[in-house]
């Protein structure tokens, strides 16, 4: 269950690799024909059916942008988010939460890049249980073992990064990268649905800055404790303090800091 974005591309992996490019760079007043890389960025359609148990979801198709890897998770993490769950803010925590399931299977012809998602409503075992406090230490910790970790922007600086952390555990479950910010949610999402995971009781820690669009994905996911590295924005921090939802930022291991913005149920501790 643990471990990164590791679906394999249909046909292999080579397609994600990034691309070798001869540049010209300007530095110190001065032109160098320099060696870089370029990360891959491709259309993926993804269509999906008719969800079941929900009123006016009808079958469709999107295409999407992303990094060619582990795309069965990102497919069904964007149905599950952006297509069954509703898109408007505001509603009641135990509203959230991912409440299908569904089987991915590729339906690209040549070298088109294509899947088809077939859902399943699947009724929760239990009520949302909200993530345990954490020592702010301890949250340090989580972001350090979060950013610590050698990924796809080294080398790139083209990548972000969100992850699934257990406080209960104190381990990281999973991180997904992508260029899209979004995109990484929609993998952890799809991750989640199909391992059976509950994302409530856990925390989602992302490099990316937190906006309005940003939360209420988190939220539709079924995350209450949102972390970021970056910066938060008024929109989320207003969300965050009318949903009872903990939002922190600017969370830097290596500075040894972080800034709550929201907290009502007083899940940072001292």
């Amino acid at each position: 269950m643990s471990g990164r974005d590791a679906t394999q591309l249909p046909g292999g992996a080579d397609g994600a690799v990034p691309r070798q490019v001869s540049v010209r760079r300007y530095k110190d007043a001065a032109w160098h024909d320099v060696d870089d890389v370029l990360s891959r960025e491709v259309p993926v359609r993804v269509t999906w059916d008719a969800a079941p148990g929900e009123a006016g979801i009808a079958a469709g198709s999107a295409r999407l942008w992303a990094w060619p890897h582990g795309l069965a998770d990102l497919a069904l993490g964007h149905v599950l988010l952006d297509r069954v769950h509703p898109a408007v803010t505001g509603q009641e925590p135990g509203a959230w939460g991912i409440r299908h399931a569904g089987a991915v299977a590729e339906a690209g012809t040549g070298d088109e890049l294509a899947f088809q998602v077939a859902l399943r409503a699947v009724a929760p075992a239990r009520a949302p249980q909200p993530p345990m406090p954490m020592p702010a230490a301890v949250l340090l910790d989580a972001m350090r073992a979060f950013m610590g970790e050698e990924g796809l922007w080294d080398g790139t600086g083209c990548f972000h990064r969100a992850g699934v952390y257990d406080p209960v555990g104190g381990r990281l479950l999973r991180r997904a990268e992508d260029i899209g910010r979004h995109n990484c949610i929609d993998r952890l999402a799809g991750w989640a649905a199909r391992e059976g995971v509950e994302l409530a009781p856990r925390l989602l820690l992302v490099s990316a800055r937190v906006t309005a669009s940003l939360f209420a994905k988190a939220r539709r996911a079924g995350f209450s404790f949102i972390v970021s590295r970056s910066a938060v924005t008024t929109a989320s921090v207003d969300m965050a303090e009318a949903q009872g939802v903990t939002l922190v930022g600017f969370a830097r291991d290596r500075e040894e800091r972080f800034t709550v913005f929201a907290d009502a149920g007083g899940r940072v501790l001292e």
